[in-house]
């Protein structure tokens, strides 16, 4: 399986990927500083903890992150079957599933990596920021730290699994578009609301759809063997 991953990265060369990750993380911080800034004269909005600022941090990166990976399911599975390069893959004398579950596993571990990564370097450069020029209110207590390291670790593994909800629909529509259009809708009703009353804000929802995600990965790989690449 690792080896299968190895391929993968090497023959879709990440270089590009890690650098898209280098510019969002550089983009949601100029966000969320000109979002704390006006948060400074908008009493509607209260950027001005650290539990506000860490959760508006979350929901900016898991939708971030959700969005890539659904472009790396468009990259590594759809667009290999409607270009019939996976043509060359399904001639090796290795079962298809397990190509299929590594291209997967690739979805998942960037996902999960990216979305950890990503909190860790904006809540350290605010924390940082917030020494220089102060702009929140309370301190950051080791209760606190804990809190939001138990939610980033628990948050990031259910958006990971509901990043794959998008590759059942487009596998059946045979479209990559589908695919990311899928994800937007997802991520946009879980994190629409206000002040921090959203669907993902209710953890067992991300927790359900995180197992509708596995499902619907199954569902999109269990016919791989007997399905005919033509038809794409």
């Amino acid at each position: 399986m690792l080896k299968l991953m190895k391929l993968e990265i090497k023959k879709f060369k990440f270089g590009g990927t890690i650098k898209g990750v280098i510019i969002a993380n550089l983009f949601m911080l100029f966000i969320l500083l000109i979002s704390i800034y006006a948060s400074q004269t908008d009493k509607e909005m209260t950027l001005n903890t650290y539990n506000n600022i860490f959760l508006f941090t979350g929901i900016l990166v898991r939708a971030t992150f959700s969005i890539f990976a659904a472009v790396l399911i468009s990259k590594l599975i759809i667009g290999e079957y409607k270009n019939k390069t996976i043509n060359i893959l399904f001639t090796y004398p290795i079962n298809r599933k397990k190509m299929m579950v590594a291209k997967l596993a690739i979805v998942l571990i960037f996902a999960f990596t990216a979305m950890i990564i990503s909190n860790i370097f904006l809540n350290s450069s605010l924390f940082i920021l917030n020494i220089f020029t102060p702009f929140i209110k309370d301190s950051l207590t080791p209760s606190i730290l804990m809190k939001i390291s138990i939610n980033t670790v628990i948050y990031s593994v259910a958006f990971s699994f509901v990043s794959l909800i998008p590759v059942y629909v487009g596998m059946q529509r045979k479209s990559g578009s589908a695919t990311l259009v899928t994800s937007i809708i997802i991520i946009s009703l879980l994190n629409s609301g206000f002040k921090g009353n959203s669907l993902s804000s209710i953890i067992i929802i991300p927790i359900i759809l995180a197992l509708i995600g596995i499902v619907a990965a199954y569902l999109s790989i269990k016919d791989v063997e007997k399905s005919d690449v033509v038809n794409f």
